[in-house]
Order: structure tokens, then C-alpha cells, then sequence
């Protein structure tokens, strides 16, 4: 079970890669946009690890709260990030 959730990450960080690799060719925005992007991407990621691993040690109260602290901020991150910098750029573009 434990080498399938760590297959699953694999291919979401990989994913995430090449959707980053392909965005970055297509959007235009400020270097700190996709410092925030790429970092709340990480967190999320690194939340999702650490809460899978929890719950196959059968400690899922470790598990809620990496999603609660790494999870959910790395998504805030990623939203504003996404609202406040990379948006009103593309709808500039017309």
C-alpha cells in the first residue's frame, strides 16, 4: 500500500512539473508568481506525503493536521498567487 501512495505522489509531482514547464511558456508573470506557485505546489505535495504516511502508521490525527498546516496553506498560496498576479495578466492579453 505504502509503495502505491509513493508511486501516486511520483507521478503528481511529475505532472506538476511539465504543467509548470508548459504554463511557464504560455503566462506571462513576475518571477514571485511562480515562486508562490512552485512553493504552495510543494507544500501541498508535501502534505499530501506526510498525511499518507500518518495514516498508514495509523496515526491520522499527524495525518489532519498535515493537511490542516502544509495542505491548506500551499492551496491558499497557490489561489492568490494565481488570482492576484497571474489572472489579471491574461486578461490583458484579450
Amino acid at each position: 500500500m505504502e509503495g502505491m501512495q509513493w508511486f501516486f505522489l511520483g507521478v503528481l509531482f511529475t505532472l506538476s512539473v511539465f504543467a509548470f514547464a508548459y504554463a511557464s511558456v504560455k503566462v506571462k508573470a513576475p518571477w514571485y508568481a511562480w515562486t508562490a506557485l512552485i512553493g504552495g505546489a510543494f507544500l501541498v505535495l508535501f502534505g499530501l506525503a506526510w498525511a499518507g504516511s500518518s495514516f498508514i502508521e495509523g496515526i491520522p490525527t499527524s495525518g489532519a493536521m498535515a493537511l490542516t498546516l502544509f495542505t491548506g496553506p500551499g492551496l491558499i498560496v497557490m489561489t492568490l498567487a494565481w488570482r492576484y498576479w497571474v489572472a489579471p495578466g491574461l486578461k490583458s492579453k484579450g
